[in-house]
């Protein structure tokens, strides 16, 4: 990620905190990070932030993942494991349990896209 890009993030982060009333520090008690982290990422010094954090900042601050991937140039996409290889390692699934999730996964994105098509949630 470019310095103009880490800043671009930092930007929208620091939009959708003060969107949500929250304080750097209220912020590290929701995401479990360092307010120095948040600071530092606030400011774009990070070119290579953490793909975990931020998605779970994306979770706690209500951000379209793909807002995150426009300003990033698909940072957050294509710095995560796909959903096989994070199973098989941190979960140590066999091949066979993989397929079942993927599956479920599948059937799950499914029923929301019907449902975010139908006009909300029933």
């Amino acid at each position: 990620m470019t310095d103009y890009q880490a800043k671009q993030l930092g930007a929208l982060v620091q939009r959708a905190r003060h969107k949500k009333g929250l304080s750097r520090f209220a912020l590290a008690e929701r995401t479990g990070f360092d307010d120095s982290w948040l600071l530092r990422l606030e400011q774009g010094q990070y070119a290579s932030p953490n793909p975990v954090h931020l998605a779970r900042l994306a979770e706690v601050l209500d951000i379209d993942v793909a807002a995150i991937d426009r300003v990033s140039h698909d940072h957050l996409a294509n710095s995560l494991p796909s959903t096989r290889i994070y199973l098989r390692s941190t979960q140590k699934l066999s091949p066979e349990a993989i397929d079942e999730v993927e599956a479920a996964v599948a059937a799950i994105s499914a029923k929301d896209a019907r449902r975010r098509a139908q006009g909300g949630r029933r």
